[in-house]
């Protein structure tokens, strides 16, 4: 029976495996033993291999930090390699973002990244298992739990396993993707007099956010409060999203200049600061207000988003996100950053780095991965480069590879998340050629 055939009969099976794992919502929480992401995350950890021990595959769990499904024999093998953690659920969802299926579309939060691409990974391992090819490799489904929070999930896993011999991340879009940017997640913090305000806004650093909100004591006794809504996107593409926190800055410069905060009691440290964060960080996402707007030509322009916003008890805190061009080093944004920053009463912590990722077009990995995707679907089209940053960076040979397909929409960490079940099929049947080809 062909490929497409087999996988279209699992098509259930299939379904019911995403939507047990989209029940469960697993975003990083408090560490326990073997739990080093929270209970939650651990939950859908075991869930996962408890759908592939079902299969008859072979499974291990590396103490809560990652586990893996395995097919096969050989020395080296290859890898498949998600994660099963989530970015908070947010808000303005209409559907369940625990789990719903509504004609074509699968929602809830992971149900594309990553959730619903590696039960499609596993259901493809089970029909190269029904086959039963000659391979020199293993074939290993890994699934990893801090990749959302950029966690030490896969370096654990590395201090016992080897390096794989080749694979692919099914956390991206297809074609393969050649070409990663480098990230910078940036701390900046500042300390004001004022300890009468509070704000907040953003939920994670890798969003844009969409809801902002300032609480300001007056002198008289009552509260001035300011609300914002915006529209979510991943930070790898802000200009999709619109920034609440863009909003509640401009709104509250314009309240200090000619609106209810005009008489307010607010230190010039205040007024000053939020003139900055307006003028340098609400502008575009290309940092060219902070003299940081790079490019190349394999992968474009600089992105910057800021994700997060907060003020408590007189410490003002922003998370930044910046992906910079493949061909750059991080220590050219972050030398022209300091300077401005410094100036402006900011002091900048980097909490986090991942270095650019490039494999040459004509690589053989590349090329593999190319031939599996051409030959199911008939694109002919090129490898991307992407802002996104994925588990390809922390391998040896790996690059991500799917699962949205030209032209779909991407809602990765938005409302209303989902996969298409017939797109869903597809990678599937993609992931399965892959595989084996990588496998041989």
């Amino acid at each position: 029976m062909e490929l497409k055939k087999i996988l279209s009969n699992w098509k259930e099976d299939m379904i019911n495996d995403i939507l047990s794992l989209l029940e469960i919502e697993s975003v990083a929480g408090e560490p326990f033993e073997l739990m080093p992401e929270g209970k939650a995350v651990n939950d859908a950890l075991e869930r996962a291999l408890e759908i592939g021990s079902r299969m008859g595959f072979q499974v291990r769990n590396l103490e809560g930090h990652a586990g893996y499904i395995e097919y096969g024999t050989g020395e080296e093998y290859v890898a498949v390699l998600g994660h099963l953690d989530i970015v908070p659920v947010g808000s303005d969802w209409t559907r369940d973002p625990h789990g719903e299926i509504i004609g074509d579309r699968i929602y809830g939060r992971g149900a594309i990244d990553d959730k619903g691409p590696m039960i499609a990974a596993l259901y493809a391992l089970k029909a190269i298992k029904e086959e039963s090819p000659v391979l020199s490799k293993r074939i290993r489904l890994i699934f990893g739990t801090s990749e959302e929070t950029g966690g030490p999930d896969i370096k654990n896993y590395l201090m016992t396993e080897a390096q794989p011999a080749a694979g692919f991340t099914p956390d991206a879009d297809f074609p393969a993707i050649n070409a990663e940017m480098g990230i910078l997640i940036l701390k900046l913090t500042s300390e004001l007099p004022d300890r009468n305000i509070m704000i907040r806004g953003g939920s994670a650093v890798n969003m844009v956010p969409d809801r902002a909100r300032a609480v300001i004591n007056l002198d008289d006794g009552t509260e001035a409060v300011f609300e914002e809504r915006g529209i979510s996107a991943h930070g790898s593409t802000p200009h999709k999203g619109e920034s609440a926190v863009w909003k509640l800055v401009g709104q509250l410069r314009e309240a200090m200049l000619s609106g209810e905060l005009r008489e307010a009691k607010l230190s010039e440290s205040f007024k000053e600061t939020m003139e900055f964060i307006d003028d340098y960080l609400c502008r575009d996402t290309g940092g060219s207000t902070l003299g940081i707007d790079l490019s190349d030509e394999p992968s474009g322009k600089l992105v910057m988003n800021m994700g997060t916003l907060s003020l408590k008890d007189g410490m003002l805190e922003i998370g930044l996100n910046i992906r910079y061009p493949v061909t750059f080093d991080g220590k050219d944004v972050l030398l022209k950053l300091e300077e401005t920053l410094n100036q402006n009463g900011f002091r900048m912590v980097v909490e986090h780095e991942d270095k650019p990722l490039y494999y040459p077009v004509d690589h053989e990995l590349v090329s593999r991965l190319m031939d599996a995707y051409r030959e199911t679907t008939g694109d002919q089209r090129g490898p991307l480069a992407i802002g996104g940053g994925t588990y390809a960076k922390e391998m040896k040979n790996i690059v991500a590879f799917g699962p949205m397909l030209p032209g779909r929409e991407d809602i990765a960490h938005q409302a209303d998340e989902y996969i298409s079940v017939t797109d869903l099929l597809l990678c599937a049947e993609v992931y399965a050629k892959a595989m084996k080809a990588l496998a041989e």
